[in-house]
């Protein structure tokens, strides 16, 4: 039986009906169509030195991002697959900045590859050390070999996909035999999701109505009409990193600067304003800071990049 949501019974099953469908599987080729249009930093860079520049740019205003990540390592002499490779922020890291033999970036938007391979030749990169492959998000199969691969490394990629464990096990697939692994998912337990999104946009500015918190902040990440946008509780991603075959070490989520401001700006008035919902309540009261000032939660940080280390089992 439906629930009318206002004096507008149409109106109210039509966004039930929204709900509904935000919920299910993407339709085949959105996914892939929306990072075509939406391709992040698609302004090409002028020369090498300026795109290493950006490199460093971005781990400022993510601050722990480059130790979460594990960037960019030794990888010496091994293959590394750069999955959701994007423009090509971390191919050109690990390729001028490891002694990765080879970088294979794979990616859904011809036009993310497009603008990954004129970067790379910015940095004049010898094309023997990589490989760009584009894939679509309609069939999980990584298009790589079995046991081909040293290292799988994921970024902001797995929760815009229809199927992250289908992805997952092939990761296990294409990974040798103690071969390693650094992934991050959008974290459910984020200051982005329980105070940003919560607050400022649902209460504050009355965003998204008629939203679940969490398609709320599937609308508040990536753009209002990106297809798929998921979050997970550590524990739900670990659980599917293990089925797929591997040990996993939850490390955290690693901050955005402006989770930092909102916090600062905003905690205290969200903690007094009683239309904050109780679970968020509780979320804030239950912060704590490191040695650093940076928020955690349950002992880990509290940022909306929520990073896991796997290993494949033997």
């Amino acid at each position: 039986m439906w629930k009318i949501l206002s004096p507008h019974p149409f109106r109210a099953l039509a966004q039930s009906l929204l709900r509904l469908l935000r919920k299910t599987p993407a339709d085949q080729g959105s996914v892939d169509a929306y990072w075509n249009r939406h391709t992040v930093n698609s302004t090409p860079f002028k020369s090498a030195q300026e795109s290493s520049a950006y490199l460093e740019w971005r781990f400022g205003e993510y601050p722990l991002f480059r130790e979460f990540m594990g960037l960019y390592g030794d990888h010496d002499g091994e293959t590394v697959l750069d999955y959701g490779c994007g423009p090509g922020n971390d191919l050109v890291g690990f390729l001028t900045c490891s002694r990765a033999a080879k970088v294979i970036g794979v990616d859904v938007s011809e036009k993310a590859l497009n603008l990954a391979r004129e970067r790379l030749a910015l940095h004049e990169i010898d094309p023997s050390r990589f490989a760009l492959i584009r894939k679509t998000d309609a069939d999980s199969r990584v298009p790589l070999d079995t046991a081909s691969v040293d290292y799988i490394y994921c970024e902001g990629v797995l929760h815009h996909t229809t199927d992250p464990g289908a992805i997952l096990r092939e990761f296990a697939r294409v990974l040798k035999s103690g071969g390693a692994s650094v992934i991050m998912v959008y974290n459910k337990d984020s200051v982005w999701r329980h105070l940003y999104t919560a607050y400022m946009k649902v209460i504050v500015e009355n965003a998204f109505p008629g939203l679940s918190l969490d398609d709320a902040f599937a609308r508040n990440t990536d753009g209002e009409e990106c297809p798929i946008s998921r979050c997970y509780r550590s524990g739900e991603f670990a659980s599917m990193c293990r089925g797929a075959g591997f040990e996993v070490e939850y490390r955290g989520g690693y901050l955005s600067k402006w989770e930092l401001r909102v916090l600062a700006e905003q905690g205290a008035a969200a903690l007094a304003d009683p239309r904050l919902p109780q679970q968020q309540r509780e979320f804030l009261k239950g912060l704590t800071a490191d040695e650093m000032g940076y928020p955690l939660y349950g002992g880990k940080h509290a940022g909306i990049g929520g990073v896991y280390a796997l290993r494949k089992l033997a």
